[in-house]
């Protein structure tokens, strides 16, 4: 809208007076305050003033919205004390900030930040182009207290590599890479501490020390010298008034009383057809909605059904709360307005895929080689053979044996997973052991593609109910989901849609972590079908996650006539008879229940969808049921035990899947903390949560420790609150206690492993696991999920007692290494993906898959798979490249032997050229310009990839040049090519084969030669 501030005669009116009797009383809505802070500070720096540290984000937020909408470039500035030197940071950006707004909460006013000027003279400043001698300014920063790591994670480290040096400052919220030139800075870019992958770039940068003492000022004082204008919102604290010229009260105090033509707008808190109804009953010019972007296009098509899409303007962003601006005949709703919440935000954090973690090698872990068998992973070792410099893999084997890996062959070895604790037998090199296991493994795994492909042709063949098209009442529903949905989430709504659309009954499985969203897309799915007139079950494993099933789906559908109901052990013999009456009479929609709706008195008069949360904990007999109440109708299935990815693309088209592998907007990493038990450190935990407003989870094993617990929580504790939970209580009971967690007036839950799965409460965001080494991997991963589920920060807790051995002190750290959202993978997700594994394929192929280890078995069955669906399987041995070229990583480019072998086991797995593409890049974004050893490395991937393509099985460099064995065709192929390239190629008989001998290039030309060979043949790999 340009400058469209200036045709606010309101704002105008405001400064007038505001110029003309120093401080005057605003009543506007909050958000129209804002506003007139936003036109002041075109013109003046203005101090706005909140109640506390959630609604200074949200008004941050809100300005940021004005300022776009209006096309102003102002800075609008916050006071963040939470983040070490922050007010030195402010100091800075005030500077050079002659007009805009700082927003501020009141309780930070009175507290001390360093002096600038002091502050500055103890930091040292870098600045992109300048002549710094890197080991003086390592000194440096280890005097300041910064400590040197491999890795930087954590504020206060620095890790030096070649070229790069990354660093992270304490006062900043992420590290800066910086890039070198020998002693010249070249390049400064802030990256993710998660990913390690830059953002993007800044000029100048300056190092405080670690930590220290140093001289101090009243925030009030450095905020007084600079402002002008100072808006006090609903708050005001005694002896922290400004020394400045304006003053503006919003809806209280003194000062002279303004009254503008603006009044709060009416709350729809999401009865949508009201909403509509107003725009087209109010003389409006126009109606302007604040929404997030992923809510814009569902409203749009719902104001383009009701004919008023013309009236309103749909725009990115935030608003507090409406108003009506009653001379320009305009009205301004944000979302707490039009769905009555506002919707969770936050920053999009990429999901650590599973086989990055499973192919993490270290030193001692057991390994298959795929054609030698199963060793133990010795390291890395540097080794020159023919006066050329070469890495290998060493591998030991039983009876003493070695067996060097030259690092291209690196896709050949696979780190060991297999079932359970039990180490694998190791293999000696030399004898057929190997070859027969893996034999009688492919027999097996002939057996299990057979039976998949014959249950996706019976599923083709049945018929069941096609649903209609989405409904506007549908649409609406989907608009009311307080949170953005993630693409992954996005795909798995469109494909349950898509099914239940189709005459094929569906029968697909949702796979997702703890907390990213399974429950909204079994939401959607139930309503879609009850819009159609049908039925839905949904089939939950425990009482307490059928009770928070059926809140939530009360909750979701409240402006619905939807009937929902619940079947459980809480519910009394008298209303579980009426609820199963009811549903044989078809008057409830959705039940929702335990393994009880699976008895023979349940019936449903006209049953359409069941959905089936958590399936692997239903025994036996459970399941038979559910196969006789499957038949012809849609089913969904959810779970939280990750499907490995190898097996999702193996059953690609044979079982449904959605995998849902990216965090909800907003969510915030988990702090996993692992300590001896203390009762000082569980006091101060406790009173930490309780201290923001938040409630705990306290976790033990067994139910027999709840009580001496109890005692002690009590003495630490005794006017709290404080409710113990365990299965045995009766069910009224248990539902009281849960019900009054819920609602937040119990803080403290003390309870056994019922509490694993099913209980969301946004309050509670600390959990203390007790004995934690007496919980399963499993478990210790599904509590930890009970927190962190909203946008506040969460800790988990982790106990041990202090009797424990350091050996099982070391594992359970180790076990307890995931911290940030969705990377509850390592070692306990890994431990859920091979039970996700089994689930599906079944106990009968453990042994097989103990044999030659998870990822040669799912190898073998991928290939079975498609052979048996006709489709091309990779044969034959792989491609022999024997080029005498210097071709590794060098140990003084990524430091780390971990790390080093993982990029090795990516780029020999890399599939396509694009996949290789963003290897090289996120290499030179991490560690800086490749090595000449790195960047022919890449080249033989390539010509290896090309070589599989054009059939050639041998390429090798010899005393007079370079040999290609090949089908004759190709050979020929090869010759006509290296003409055009000036490589002049010479048929050659060498022990009765056909070869062709090229004259000796660099690396870099043959790979030239191979990709146009490739590409000649119309093959696929180089796209």
């Amino acid at each position: 809208m340009g400058n469209g501030l200036e045709l606010f005669e309101d704002l105008h009116n405001l400064e007038r007076e505001l110029l003309r009797s120093f401080s005057v009383n605003l009543s506007v809505p909050s958000s129209f305050g804002s506003l007139c802070a936003l036109f002041l500070g075109t013109r003046y720096p203005v101090v706005y003033v909140v109640s506390q540290e959630v609604e200074r984000k949200r008004v941050v937020e809100e300005l940021r919205t004005w300022r776009k909408f209006f096309g102003r470039d102002e800075p609008v500035l916050e006071v963040n004390l939470a983040l070490p030197f922050s007010g030195v940071t402010l100091q800075k950006d005030l500077r050079g900030s002659p007009r805009g707004v700082l927003v501020v909460a009141v309780g930070d006013l009175r507290q001390d930040v360093e002096e600038l000027e002091y502050f500055l003279s103890h930091s040292f400043f870098l600045e992109k182009g300048a002549r710094v001698d890197r080991e003086k300014l390592l000194d440096l920063l280890f005097a300041l207290g910064y400590e040197r790591v491999e890795t930087v994670r954590e504020r206060g480290q620095v890790a030096p590599r070649g070229e790069v040096l990354d660093l992270f400052p304490p006062h900043l919220e992420e590290p800066v890479r910086t890039y070198w030139w020998g002693n010249v800075l070249e390049r400064m870019r802030l990256f993710d501490p998660e990913t390690q992958r830059t953002r993007f770039d800044i000029d100048s940068l300056f190092l405080p020390p670690r930590s220290g003492e140093f001289r101090k000022i009243e925030l009030r004082k450095v905020l007084g010298r600079w402002a002008k204008v100072v808006f006090w919102e609903g708050v005001l604290l005694e002896g922290v008034l400004f020394p400045v010229p304006y003053t503006v009260f919003l809806g209280f105090g003194e000062g002279k009383r303004v009254s503008l033509s603006v009044e709060r707008a009416p709350a729809f808190s999401g009865d949508l057809e009201a909403l509509f109804r107003f725009v087209q009953d109010q003389a409006l010019a126009q109606a302007v909605f604040f929404l997030p972007e992923g809510k814009r296009a569902l409203l749009e098509e719902m104001l383009q059904g009701e004919g008023i899409k013309q009236r309103v303007m749909l725009v990115e962003g935030f608003l507090r709360k409406g108003f009506l601006l009653n001379r320009l005949q305009q009205v301004f709703l944000g979302e707490e307005d039009i769905f009555g919440y506002a919707f969770v935000r936050g920053k999009e954090r990429r999901r650590v895929s599973p086989q990055e973690l499973l192919q993490t090698l270290s030193p001692g872990d057991y390994v298959v080689h795929e054609e030698e068998g199963i060793g133990i992973f010795q390291g890395l070792r540097e080794m020159v053979v023919g006066g050329v410099r070469r890495v290998y893999l060493e591998i030991a084997y039983a009876g003493g044996d070695r067996l060097y890996v030259p690092v291209e062959n690196a896709h050949l070895v696979e780190k060991y997973v297999g079932l359970g604790e039990a180490k694998p037998e190791v293999h000696r090199l030399g004898r057929d052991d190997w070859k027969r296991t893996k034999e009688r493994v492919r027999r097996a795994v002939e057996k299990v593609a057979r039976d998949l492909l014959e249950l996706y042709a019976r599923r083709h063949i049945e018929r069941g109910h096609a649903f209609s098209p989405d409904t506007s009442w549908q649409r609406e529903l989907e608009l009311s989901f307080p949170f953005l949905e993630t693409p992954d989430q996005k795909r798995a709504i469109e494909e349950v849609k898509r099914d239940m659309e189709s005459p094929r009954p569906m029968d697909r499985l949702v796979c997702g972590d703890v907390g990213y969203g399974k429950t909204e897309v079994a939401v959607r799915a139930a309503f879609k079908a009850v819009m159609d007139g049908k039925q839905v079950a949904l089939l939950a494993p425990t009482t307490l996650l059928s009770e928070q099933h059926y809140l939530t789906f009360c909750e979701r559908m409240k402006h619905f006539p939807v009937r929902i109901a619940v079947l459980n052990r809480f519910r009394t013999p008298q209303e579980q008879r009426e609820i199963i009456e009811k549903t044989a009479r078809g008057e409830i929609d959705i039940l929702i229940g335990t393994h009880r709706i699976l008895q023979k008195d349940v019936q449903f008069k006209d049953l359409g969808l069941l959905i089936i949360d958590e399936e692997q904990r239903f025994g036996v007999m459970h399941k038979e049921h559910l196969k006789k109440l499957r038949a012809n109708i849609d089913v969904l299935t959810l779970t939280a035990t990750p499907i490995p990815r190898t097996l999702y693309l193996s059953l690609l088209g044979i079982r449904d899947i959605s995998v849902i592998e990216t965090p909800p907007e907003g969510r915030k990493p988990v702090y996993t903390i692992v300590l001896p038990r203390d009762l000082k450190t569980i006091e101060e935990a406790i009173r930490r949560e309780l201290a923001r407003g938040g409630q705990v989870f306290y976790v033990c094993p067994r139910i027999r420790d709840l009580f001496r617990v109890e005692q002690e929580l009590r003495a630490l504790f005794p006017d709290l609150p404080l409710a113990v939970a365990h299965g045995k209580l009766r069910g009224r009971e248990l539902e009281r206690i849960m019900e009054g967690f819920y609602r937040g007036d119990i803080p403290l839950l003390l309870s056994t492993t019922i509490v694993e799965i099913g209980i969301d409460v946004p309050r509670a965001n600390t959990l203390i696991v007790d004995f934690a080494p007496f919980f399963g991997l499993a478990q210790l991963y599904q509590l930890r999920g009970r927190v962190g589920r909203f946008d506040r920060e969460a800790y988990a807790y982790f106990l041990y007692p202090r009797h424990l051995t350091n050996e099982a002190r070391e594992r359970l750290e180790a076990l307890l290494e995931f911290g940030g959202t969705g990377s509850g993978l390592k070692l306990a997700l890994r431990d859920l993906e091979i039970r996700g594994a089994g689930n599906i394929l079944g106990t009968e192929q453990h042994g097989f898959i103990q044999e030659v280890g998870f990822s040669l078995y799912m190898k073998l069955l991928e290939e079975e798979i498609a052979r048996q669906r006709g489709e091309e399987v990779p044969s034959g041995p792989e491609p022999v490249i024997r080029l005498r070229e210097e071709a590794f990583i060098p140990s003084s480019y990524i430091g780390n032997e971990s790390e080093r072998l993982r990029f090795y086991q990516r780029l020999f797995t890399a599939r396509t050229e694009k996949e290789r593409q963003e290897l090289q890049e996120e290499l030179e974004d991490r560690f800086g310009k490749m090595p000449e050893e790195v960047r022919r490395l890449f080249e033989i991937t390539r010509i290896r990839s090309c070589a599989k393509i054009t059939q050639v099985t041998i390429l090798e460099e010899r005393g007079d040049g370079v040999y290609l064995a090949a089908p004759l065709e190709v050979l020929v192929r090869f010759q006509e090519e290296g003409k055009a390239l000036g490589i002049e190629g010479k048929l050659v008989t060498d022990r009765a084969q056909v070869l062709l001998r090229l004259p000796r290039v660099p690396v870099e030309t043959l790979g030239m030669l191979f990709a146009k060979v490739a590409n000649h043949g119309g093959e696929k790999d180089r796209r």
